[in-house]
């Protein structure tokens, strides 16, 4: 089974009436995380450069490297989906251009936007996706009427959809439903659209699957890279750091 669906049983045999979930379980684990020097480095070039940062992981380590506050984009609010919420050293409001850090599989913050299995993936893919495809201020509608501010333009979404993307760190399995979901939903927005046409690039170690792998990436417009060992990702020179 997947790693989703494996969290979706383990959560099935847990008793009922349980005091805690598995999400605020998780979240205890992570209380006395601390970064390392690679969240260092990885932050402060993000900082230099004034890019934001999209990440899986549910802990701070990445903000916690320089004391940064939580702040949101608007008035609405959900700590189920806190797609609005991220950390940075003061308020933006150029999602694009600005230093942020954002929390696409939820944050340890609000234990309850924390996605562990296929259900709680499931949630987000039906919630982007009304964001995409229904109504007047979807997605898909605004830029065939050569808009781009929709409904989500407050959020990582569209830092996801129109900004170029380094990938590192992130396996991008099969059990990746969501953000290989969103991934798609980019690639067919370039077909209706010349708006969305910055690069993305996935880096990985080389491993016995890459091969297999590239041509899924190379069909979604993804520049695959591999490299021989995690050192030459997060102790490579060009982070200046």
């Amino acid at each position: 089974m997947s790693n989703t669906e494996f969290f979706d049983i383990l959560d099935l045999a847990r008793e009922s009436g349980h005091q805690n979930n598995l999400q605020s379980e998780f979240c205890k684990l992570m209380e006395d995380w601390n970064p390392t020097s690679h969240h260092k480095r990885i932050v402060t070039w993000a900082h230099q450069h004034q890019r934001p940062i999209i990440t899986v992981n549910f802990d701070e380590n990445l903000s916690r490297t320089k004391n940064l506050k939580l702040f949101r984009t608007g008035k609405s609010f959900t700590d189920y989906y806190p797609w609005g919420s991220y950390f940075s050293d003061q308020k933006i409001s150029d999602l694009h251009s600005s230093f942020a850090i954002w929390h696409a599989h939820g944050m340890m913050r609000y234990a309850r936007s924390i996605r562990l299995g296929l259900t709680d993936y499931m949630g987000s893919v039906q919630r982007a996706r009304s964001w995409v495809y229904n109504g007047d201020n979807s997605l898909r509608a605004k830029i065939k009427k050569g808009h781009q501010s929709w409904r989500g333009s407050d959020t990582w979404l569209d830092i996801l959809f129109f900004c170029p993307i380094l990938i590192f760190g992130f396996s991008f399995g099969k059990d990746e439903n969501f953000l290989r979901w969103l991934f798609l939903e980019r690639a067919k927005l370039q077909k209706i659209s010349n708006q969305i046409t910055d690069k993305i690039w996935f880096v990985e170690r080389t491993s016995d699957n890459s091969l297999s792998r590239k041509l899924f990436f190379e069909r979604l417009g993804v520049e695959f890279v591999t490299v021989d060992s995690y050192s030459d990702i997060y102790e490579n020179k060009k982070w200046g750091v």
